[in-house]
């Protein structure tokens, strides 16, 4: 058996794994980076950026179907072409995936091909493809194995029943398309198929879309996708798919006790993700494990010193951005790396949350009825994007920014915004309550005109 020795191994190569790597070779370590599957993870393969390649077609499809020639634009013959698309979607993962994997090579790290396991503190099985074993010992370890799509039991994957995975590789637009499941992925890929003409119906046992969202920023997309004829079944549970061949049959049930049947060209499930937990025997290492994800302290350590865990895995915010930073944060702790004198720790108060539906919503901070909940006085204010001089040129007139401040102080404490480059307009409110800033603070600094972010000073003002 072949022993190689590095100063960290990573296993999994999404946004945290690869961030990681990139900081840690730039500093002058030996770095190995072990992938089983495709460099870059899920974001990069089936969930950030085909998503949003498809979405911003169908955006651009649905924005030539609405201006028509009212704008001075006249396209005659207009159709979507869901095969060129696919052609798109790989063009654009594929540079990117040859991008990433030429900037860790020119850093020096070290990409091994295979399924890696944690069998001690020190020691990182690997198992190529070919069934060949090899180890690495490593002086750290960062488990970056991410997660799945969560299938629910008695539902099985294949044929036209799909995940996010299988989503990408259709070949045909679906005519009619069944999405179980109401959380981010849902919504997208509900806003994509209907935007396109797929007659879309989704369905989520609970009471509302996003329920991580403020619920007016929800009900508001409920009531966009309507626009599109989306049907939405509240309240209701998929109690059986069956892939006919040339089809899914679906057997739904309310919470009232009521049956319905249905038949669909594909079944989409969105039911969440699952962790990737089985990358070590977590019990026989000592690593703590604590609701169904790995314990770690500000440092994205685990309970065993030289191990680290960040993504998914550590379970605090599922999204590839926080296990990017998670990366940095792990990566400059090996490092000993500090910012003025002070170790650099993970702080998850300021995590934007951005979702590329048409229109995009995005949030940070806390939501109204949260801020509620938990007793706290709060002036809320909202903008309409309809009054917005930018959104009125560019024909999206949909949407709005809702502000949530403190009433006695005036810092900010949320932000939700459904509407046009809601997922930009985000980032300075992620700044502004990152520094605890009051909505006086925020209305201190200029900003163009006309421009979409003027919603947001309206509502702060």
């Amino acid at each position: 058996m072949e022993l190689l020795n590095f100063d960290v191994g990573i296993i999994g190569s999404g946004p945290g794994g690869t961030e990681a790597a990139r900081i840690l070779a730039a500093k002058g370590l030996k770095v190995a980076l072990i992938e089983q599957d495709l460099v870059g993870g899920e974001c990069l393969h089936w969930g950030c950026i085909p998503s949003k390649v498809y979405l911003h077609s169908a955006h651009l499809y649905q924005t030539m179907l609405k201006i028509g020639d009212g704008f001075g634009v006249v396209a005659d013959g207009l159709k979507f072409d869901f095969a060129k698309l696919c052609e798109r979607r790989v063009k654009v993962v594929g540079m990117l995936h040859r991008g990433l994997e030429q900037g860790l090579k020119t850093l020096g790290v070290t990409v091994i091909a295979g399924r890696g396991v944690l069998v001690s503190a020190g020691v990182i099985s690997v198992t190529a493809k070919d069934g060949t074993v090899s180890e690495i010992q490593v002086k750290h370890v960062i488990l970056a194995t991410g997660s799945s799509p969560r299938v629910p039991d008695g539902v099985n994957i294949g044929g036209r029943i799909i995940t996010n995975r299988e989503v990408f590789l259709l070949k045909e637009q679906p005519k009619k398309l069944l999405i179980t499941g109401g959380g981010t992925v849902g919504c997208e890929m509900a806003s994509f198929f209907s935007a396109i003409g797929t007659e879309v119906t989704m369905v989520e046992r609970g009471e509302r879309l996003l329920m991580h969202e403020d619920a007016e920023i929800a009900a508001e997309l409920v009531k966009l996708l309507g626009r599109h004829d989306v049907k939405i079944d509240f309240g209701t549970n998929v109690e059986g798919l069956v892939d006919t061949g040339s089809g899914v049959k679906v057997s739904l049930k309310r919470v009232d006790g009521t049956l319905e049947d249905g038949e669909f060209d594909y079944a989409l499930v969105a039911a969440g993700r699952s962790l990737n937990m089985d990358v070590c025997d977590w019990g026989t290492l000592g690593i703590e494990v604590t609701d169904r994800k790995v314990a770690t302290n500000s440092f994205m350590q685990t309970s065993l010193s030289n191990v680290y865990a960040i993504g998914d895995l550590a379970g605090k915010v599922l999204l590839a951005y926080t296990a990017e930073r998670e990366g940095e944060i792990a990566a400059y702790h090996i490092l000993g790396m500090k910012m003025d004198g002070v170790q650099l720790e993970m702080d998850y108060k300021a995590i934007p949350s951005v979702i590329f539906t048409n229109p995009e919503i995005a949030s940070v901070g806390v939501s109204e009825e949260k801020a509620r909940a938990d007793g706290r006085s709060v002036v809320v204010r909202k903008s309409l994007f309809s009054t917005n001089s930018k959104a009125l040129i560019m024909g999206e007139r949909d949407g709005f920014v809702k502000v949530i401040a403190d009433s006695a102080s005036g810092v900010v404490l949320g932000v939700h915004i459904i509407g046009p480059d809601a997922t930009t307009i985000i980032d300075k409110a992620t700044l502004a309550i990152d520094r605890g800033l009051t909505a006086v603070q925020m209305l201190s600094a200029i900003v163009g005109h006309p421009v979409t972010s003027e919603t947001l000073e309206e509502a702060l003002g």
